[in-house]
């Protein structure tokens, strides 16, 4: 309320996530992310409020100046409070007040007339007015006879219908006892009954649009003498607790965890809190519930202190310094830089196609501290002095105008010829910061010639790569490829490949597996008494033996590459380190005629002993079943029949993309799962021994008693022709 179609041409086409190519498209979600033209200021940026064609800004600051403009250069005064055209982002020169001390809050009136602003000030052009003061938005002029007096910092303002609602430090409003809330009205500042007693400061405040109930939030621990951890849904007359189930998404204070709500935003027949934990771990994400039930709808646990939501056309915008959003799975980050600006789905509160950013700078070194929408925009305040990367210091605008951020230049391809007539084409998405779903064109010789169409999603922690097989070419001739990608706005073509002679026969069987781009290939073919196996891939996740014995007949019947033995506790683990891969394929062939079971490849989060997390693995049951496994807060497993343990050589693969797993046998598919994201950690993939535990029918052994040879992981899910192609490749 405060804020007011895949084809391919010549060839076959594999990728991850294809679907029909969408209509153009230049964003996502409902603000492009790149920022439109605003004047800056030399400080922190605490309050905001759009209204009547202004953005009014409060904070720290003592001087504002031009975009583009270095610190320091082309200043202009303005003394802890300014205001912008909202349509241009220039200075609004006729709005010029001088303040004696810092804004912590801005509202406006419902109608726009006027802005309410709270802080520390005792004094607005030589005036007193005592920590709020309200400003005529049509002439720019103080309000003369609307001057409450307030003990001590006001840091929170609402205006609902003819009431300003105060929150903050204080303990008096006009001489009259008001524990940290008070309530006024907007035309003469009357002090009104509405009387809530928290026991500790207020740092947030908003009305339900209905204006139904009033919500707060801040550092109480009680509110009216009852238990109320740091918010509270109050009646808007009497102040009184109203029933808010809700109000649980906070967690109490405990021994490292202190959670507080910052910010909230109603919307509707919805209300949005934002929530900072002190302590690692402690919750630091967003959350919603019901205005008429007060029911909780969702919670978001992003890690990152969240200071700030606006909804903006159907989207929840936040300012925060979100770090680890990877209980999320493949729809959330994993631990990283912090991510200042994010948008959130309002049903669901999932990450939305929507990765501008900025710094933090001092003195709070937070970032985005508050931010308000003026129906179609949105401003952002904070201690940041970059947007994007430029220089943009305490203020920021993105509006609706504009064709919206531009993909980034898809890589060089490095294509493959394995294959008589064939030349295999594996790229990596792009990421676009305001649109995740692009479209793709795989593009051959210097004619541009295009040859696949497809779409694919990706975000700033995932990437998928995607693999186009050119078929039917003649034996001998050289090719060149490119990728092309569009949003719909903007398109951008990747720079031409290396020729690539196509082939005029078969390669063998590890330049086939090669081309299909795995991230870790192990031959285990080294010789005896080698330490540590080698990584073909290129990607040099080599990794140490322990219980392994090398030199043993592998499963190819030419060129001399050997395998390796493992023990029922045998085991070797990569150290690359990769954090919750949610493409992926895992491929292995073994041997045995044990009837015990154990791992033959897998995921875990320990890259020296036995994994406390593990999943994304394939295992052996005792009666020679193999299990391809992955953990979505369930173990979801696909089985093969009996009896593979036979003494004979076995290929399986196991694949995931989000929403399906699939499993194959020696070329065949076994089966496959709906599963939407696997567990998010950060593992290490690992051969041999590790924890089967409460996995189906856990084997007696914890890894394979049995022979091993050409094990592979790769980061997208292979297809059955490409599963098919390697089995019949030895």
């Amino acid at each position: 309320m405060k804020k007011v179609g895949i084809f391919a041409l010549g060839g076959l086409l594999v990728a991850a996530l294809l679907s029909p190519a969408p209509p153009a498209q230049g964003i996502g979600a409902s603000l492009p992310a790149l920022t439109s033209p605003a004047w800056q200021t030399n400080a922190s940026v605490q309050g905001l409020a759009v209204a009547n064609g202004k953005a009014y800004v409060g904070g720290r600051f003592t001087k504002v100046r031009p975009p583009g403009a270095a610190a320091g250069t082309s200043e202009t005064t303005r003394t802890y409070l300014a205001a912008f055209d909202q349509n241009t982002g220039a200075l609004d020169t006729g709005f010029n007040h001088t303040l004696n001390g810092m804004i912590w809050a801005i509202a406006a009136s419902a109608d726009g007339s006027r802005v309410f602003v709270g802080g520390d000030f005792t004094n607005v052009d030589g005036q007193t007015r005592n920590r709020v003061a309200a400003f005529d938005t049509a002439t720019g002029a103080l309000v003369t006879n609307w001057k409450p007096s307030v003990s001590y910092r006001v840091k929170a303002l609402a205006v609902s219908g003819g009431t300003v609602y105060l929150g903050g430090s204080f303990g008096l409003v006009n001489n009259v006892a008001r524990p940290r809330l008070a309530a006024v009205t907007t035309s003469t500042a009357a002090l009104l009954p509405w009387a809530p007693q928290a026991d500790n400061d207020v740092y947030a405040i908003d009305a339900a649009d209905d204006g139904s109930r009033v919500y707060v939030g801040g550092n109480f621990s009680t509110m009216n003498g009852t238990a109320r951890w740091s918010v509270a849904s109050l009646d808007p007359i009497d102040g009184s607790l109203q029933v808010f189930p809700a109000a649980s998404a906070v967690p109490n204070p405990a021994p490292g965890c202190t959670s507080r709500v910052k910010d909230i935003e109603t919307s509707g027949d919805r209300v949005y809190f934002a929530n900072a934990g002190d302590g690692g771990g402690c919750f630091d994400g967003t959350w919603a519930a019901e205005v008429a039930s007060g029911n909780l709808l969702w919670k978001n646990n992003c890690l990152g202190a969240t200071e700030s939501v606006t909804v903006v056309n159907g989207w929840l915008y936040k300012g925060s310094h979100a770090h680890d959003c990877a209980y999320l799975g493949g729809n959330g980050f994993p631990q990283g830089p912090g991510r200042f600006l994010l948008t959130q789905h309002l049903d669901t509160g999932e990450l939305g196609p929507w990765f501008p950013n900025t710094n933090t700078g001092a003195p709070t070194a937070v970032g985005p501290l508050v931010s308000a929408t003026g129906g179609a925009d949105l401003w952002v305040g904070g201690d940041f002095t970059t947007v994007n990367g430029g220089g943009q210091q305490g203020l920021a605008r993105f509006t609706n105008t504009g064709p919206g951020a531009a993909p980034a230049k898809p890589a060089p391809v490095n294509p493959t010829s394995y294959k008589a007539g064939q030349v295999k084409v594996n790229f990596q998405t792009v990421v676009d910061n305001d649109d995740i779903t692009l479209t793709y064109r795989v593009l051959r010789g210097f004619s541009n010639t295009v040859v696949a169409t497809y779409t694919a999603d990706s975000r700033f922690w995932n990437r998928p790569w995607l693999s186009f097989t050119d078929t039917g070419l003649p034996f001998g001739s050289s090719q060149v490829y490119r990728i092309e990608v569009t949003d719909g706005s903007h398109t951008l073509r990747g720079n031409y490949s290396a020729p690539v002679t196509v082939a005029s026969v078969d390669a063998p069987y590890d330049q086939q597996i090669l081309a299909d781009g795995p991230t870790a290939y192990w031959r285990l073919g080294e010789p005896s008494g080698t330490a540590n196996a080698t990584d073909s891939s290129g990607q040099n996740n080599t990794g140490p033996y322990s219980g392994v014995s090398l030199g043993a007949t592998g499963v190819l019947t030419s060129g001399g590459n050997t395998a390796a033995d493992f023990t029922g506790n045998g085991r070797m683990i990569g150290q690359t380190s990769t954090s919750q891969p949610q493409n992926f394929s895992v491929e292995a062939w073994y041997q045995t005629t044990s009837g015990s079971g154990g791992k033959i490849v897998g995921f875990g989060n320990n890259p020296n002993g036995t994994s406390s997390q593990y999943d994304r693995h394939v295992y052996l049951q005792n009666d020679g079943r193999v299990t391809f496994g992955v953990y979505d807060g369930s173990t979801r497993t696909i089985s093969s029949a009996p009896g593979t343990n036979d003494g004979q050589w076995h290929h399986v693969v196991g694949t995931f993309s989000p929403g399906s797993m699939k499993f194959y046998l020696d070329g065949v598919l076994l089966g496959t799962q709906s599963v939407t994201a696997a567990e998010a950690y950060t593992g290490y993939w690992r051969i041999g021994a590790d924890n089967l535990n409460a996995w189906p029918n856990q084997p007696t052994n914890a890894g394979i008693d049995g022979t091993l040879d050409e094990v592979a992981v790769y980061p997208t899910a292979l297809d059955a022709s490409q599963v098919q192609t390697h089995f019949d490749a030895r």
